[in-house]
């Protein structure tokens, strides 16, 4: 039997719309634990809900372990999806599509050149041209790594690699031929997207789960709203 830690990483308040998909994650028999944790400091926050969960993995008999935003709508069941989704396809990791919350349309699932470290966001609408659940070669970019977000998401907690994992922003500071500094940050989700692309795990993205990102707004990933049809980058 399937036994899921949710860990829900939380600085500041829970949204509403989150209540469904954290009260009813599953709608079968798999058993979900839900664990509230976090801070300012939000790599810290995901490393200590993650060595909780490895801690108690012994006992508990955890499974897999799942994460959810506390400024995400899923609904009810939602990590039934991820699972049976991830048992279909034979995922290591598998990630909900999340919009950015701005009028672009971009998402925070992209690949990645691993030569030139070059990251390209997928916009809804190429998402929503891609087969529903997909990795780097099913989106049309094999030989690329496939970087995916932690919003909502799913992965196999058993394997020897999970006691290897750990989350960290990496940031950074370039100067240019043109003699101009630029500043760079690879934030913790594709950082650890990257390290799993190293370890050679089968990572993939859905839409099958119906996301809304709440901020100044809802922004969904049912529909292919937004200004870009591709990432024109920052």
């Amino acid at each position: 039997m399937d036994r899921i830690f949710l860990a829900v990483p939380a600085y500041g308040q829970l949204v509403p719309q989150a209540l469904p998909g954290l009260l009813q994650p599953s709608l079968a028999a798999r058993q979900v634990r839900m664990v509230v944790g976090g801070g300012s400091l939000l790599a810290n926050g995901f490393n200590r809900l993650w060595v909780q969960a490895l801690n108690e993995r012994a006992g508990e008999g955890w499974t897999h372990f799942a994460m959810h935003h506390a400024d995400l709508q899923a609904p009810a069941g939602w990590a039934d999806i991820l699972a049976d989704e991830m048992a279909r396809v034979g995922a290591d990791v598998i990630s909900a599509v999340v919009p950015i919350k701005d009028y672009r349309g971009l998402t925070s699932t992209g690949w990645r050149d691993p030569d030139s470290g070059r990251i390209t966001r997928f916009t809804l609408k190429e998402v929503l041209a891609l087969p529903e659940t997909f990795d780097a070669a099913a989106a049309g970019t094999p030989g690329r790594w496939l970087m995916v977000n932690t919003g909502l998401w799913l992965c196999r907690f058993t394997e020897p690699w999970a006691e290897e994992v750990c989350f960290g922003i990496l940031d950074g500071i370039s100067k240019g031929a043109d003699g101009r500094f630029a500043s760079h940050v690879l934030p913790e989700d594709w950082n650890f997207s990257g390290w799993c692309a190293r370890k050679g795990l089968r990572v993939f993205a859905t839409r099958k789960v119906t996301i809304g990102h709440h901020g100044s707004m809802c922004y969904t990933n049912d529909s292919p709203w937004g200004a870009w049809d591709t990432d024109q980058g920052d």
